[in-house]
């Protein structure tokens, strides 16, 4: 089996891991929002949005795993050269930054109306030493690494793309046979910037993203691009089924964040796991067997609301939080072995029966492919949503007869299970119109417009 992914293809598993990852992105700043409003209106308890989504930050990892493998699938069979590592770049920035253009805009708007101009930077209190908005704002939008966050928060995981990028252009001018020990240097430049103390937890220079730990991920998902490539294909749906049980138990296990869990720390419980949920994936789509999916996702449910039973946050003790793991993952595992044996039995028994399931299942399938297509516009619009929902929710709950459904920390669950509703719901609405009439019809207008310059050549 040979790697047959083309420029414009469409893996489904890669997108539905797409979605995958916007969601768990989504859910974990959901709930830092939820909190917040609970904080902000007095309230002792805890966010209802708990379990896996204190550690959904791992969906970022997911994406880079799934950035290094999708460059590397695409370009495999593409002639070595100049014109090759530019057209890779031209594709690759410009998906990338006019839908950040536009997210960051619509949030520099609102901060520059909420903040006096000149003050904005101070009173976010992203750093101890303020700069002038407008170096801010134009480090923010041309992505260059700086102290603070940029504008919109997110986009510092896009100073890591652009990153990836530009350096895979250079490996682009190479030939294929040496591919494998340009991205093994790669990786141990890494190591040794790390070890020398030039990366750190956060990204705040150009130094420090040049040896950021993350880079592993982006490097993890090229090496499983190239072992598919090369027709290894072994065991895919046994691989996928351990990822994703491996990927939820970690999920589950992970608590506070530390300089550790921030650098290797989420590369090893999260980047590692993911290479080898993507391998498994496409291996299976390769060959046509995604039904597999079904199993996984059984087995990845049960083991999430098992976890979730046990109410832990971020801050439970470790030992409390490796025993809920172990019984929640026990309990996954023997449901997707359930799930597994149920569905070969019936496939021999009563075939038909399963065969009525197929239309169900690929409406499924469809859904979270389309989430995957706009994971890019989910990722970028959902912190916006989630706070215009925030005060939304704060105006509202400040009404008495309003105060059970929108005031956070009001007793009860109802006010948070409509928040979580709201934000997901809300942020999944707005990511498929930015798809349909903005980011879609962007990325056609370069396409275009490459072909044009191309053809006048």
């Amino acid at each position: 089996m040979k790697c047959c992914v083309r420029p414009g293809m469409k893996l489904q598993s890669v997108q539905v891991l797409r979605g995958v990852a916007a969601l768990l992105v989504v859910l974990y700043h959901t709930r830092a929002h939820e909190t917040r409003g609970i904080v902000h209106n007095g309230g002792g308890e805890l966010a209802w949005l708990g379990g896996i989504v204190t550690n959904g930050f791992a969906g970022v990892d997911l994406f880079f795993v799934i950035s290094g493998f999708i460059m590397v699938a695409v370009t495999y069979e593409l002639k070595p050269g100049i014109q090759t590592a530019l057209n890779f770049v031209f594709r690759r920035l410009t998906r990338v930054y006019p839908v950040w253009w536009l997210f960051a805009g619509i949030t520099t708007v609102g901060l520059l109306g909420y903040f006096q101009l000149g003050n904005m930077v101070e009173t976010l209190q992203v750093t101890s030493r303020p700069e002038p908005d407008w170096i801010y704002i134009i480090k923010s939008f041309l992505l260059i690494p700086q102290e603070k966050e940029p504008v919109l928060v997110v986009g510092w995981t896009l100073i890591h793309e652009v990153y990836f990028y530009l350096a895979f252009s250079l490996v682009l001018l190479l030939r294929r046979s040496w591919w494998p020990y340009a991205l093994l240097g790669w990786g141990a430049a890494v190591i040794a910037g790390w070890m020398s103390g030039l990366s750190g937890p956060i990204v705040t220079d150009f130094l420090s993203l040049f040896f950021s730990p993350m880079t592993m991920e982006f490097l993890f998902g090229a090496a499983t691009a190239m072992l598919v490539a090369s027709g290894v294909a072994w065991r895919g749906g046994i691989v996928m089924l351990v990822a994703t049980l491996w990927m939820v138990a970690f999920l589950c296990l992970q608590g506070p964040q530390t300089d550790y869990t921030l650098q290797w720390g989420r590369v090893m419980m999260f980047g590692l796991p993911s290479a080898a949920l993507i391998y498994g994936l496409v291996t299976l789509e390769l060959e046509d067997r995604l039904a597999w999916l079904v199993p996984a996702g059984v087995g990845a449910l049960l083991t999430i609301a098992v976890f979730q039973l046990y109410g832990l946050g971020e801050t439970a003790p470790l030992s409390v939080r490796v025993n809920a793991t172990i019984v929640a993952v026990l309990v996954g595992g023997l449901g997707t072995l359930a799930t597994f044996w149920t569905g070969w039995l019936a496939g021999q028994t009563r075939p038909r029966s399963v065969r009525a399931l197929f239309p169900a299942l690929r409406k499924i399938l469809a859904a979270m492919v389309r989430l995957g297509d706009a994971s890019y516009s989910l990722y970028l619009v959902h912190t916006i949503v989630i706070v215009a929902l925030r005060v939304l929710f704060g105006r509202l709950g400040d009404i008495p007869v309003l105060a059970p459904v929108f005031q956070l920390g009001h007793p009860g669950l109802l006010d948070n299970v409509a928040f979580a509703l709201a934000c997901v719901t809300g942020s999944i609405i707005a990511s498929l119109l930015s798809y349909t009439y903005f980011e879609r019809p962007m990325g056609a207008l370069f396409r275009k417009s490459r072909s044009t310059v191309q053809n006048a050549s």
